[in-house]
């Protein structure tokens, strides 16, 4: 469990309040959330490790700032793995964990319709954690959670838009029913139905801000 203000900042950060491409000031974040340098470094270090936060030589540490090109590279990886644990994953699957996984859709769910969107997000983040923990591989579902905490602020543009949440949450119980199944493929494509959109909401808002180009890093 992250520490309080690794959490706050993880918060922060992927709602927007620091922006992506904003610096990070030690002394502000000081200040502002009454640490000690040491627990603020700490922190630093933890966001940097989970992509969250990047050190650029003579200019500090920055949130994250992803071209679209970039957040197409991490979910093409994403669908890699995430369709390779589906491939992997023994069928039907615990009824103990299908149940977990249902009750996990369904309070995901309430908070969608109440636009509690801290909760949709946290939510969201135990569904895949325990739908991945079926995989048999420990190391690619690590490597799953990795690629997913990178894509954190990348998700959470689309929160506010209902037919899209609607979506996603009818995406999480197609999982759900394909795990209580017997059919490889059809985890698999439900696994692989789940991820694109917000990718695509990402390129559509960057390019409104920025104009419809090609980024480089």
């Amino acid at each position: 469990m992250p520490d309080t203000l690794t959490l706050n900042l993880e918060n922060d950060i992927i709602f927007g309040v620091y922006r992506p491409g904003a610096r990070i000031i030690e002394d502000r974040i000081m200040e502002d959330y009454g640490a000690k340098r040491h627990a603020v470094r700490n922190a630093f270090s933890e966001l940097e490790a989970r992509g969250l936060l990047i050190r650029r030589p003579n200019r500090g540490v920055e949130v994250v700032d992803f071209t679209p090109d970039e957040v197409d590279a991490l979910y093409d990886v994403r669908i890699i793995l995430e369709t390779a644990a589906a491939e992997r994953t023994a069928l039907p699957c615990d009824p103990e964990i299908v149940e977990r996984l249902d009750d996990i859709a369904r309070r995901h769910e309430k908070a969608v319709n109440e636009q509690d969107y801290s909760a949709v997000f946290w939510l969201n983040q135990e569904f895949h954690e325990v739908q991945y923990s079926c995989c048999g591989n420990p190391r690619l579902a690590e490597l799953i959670g990795k690629h997913a905490r990178a894509a954190q602020p990348i998700r959470v543009v689309k929160y506010e838009d209902k037919v899209h949440m609607a979506r996603v949450v009818g995406q999480h119980f197609d999982i759900i029913d394909a795990l209580r199944g017997t059919s490889q493929s059809a985890l698999v494509a439900a696994v692989r139905a789940h991820l694109p959109a917000s990718a695509e909401a990402y390129r559509t808002l960057y390019n409104r801000r920025f104009g419809a180009r090609v980024q480089t890093a």
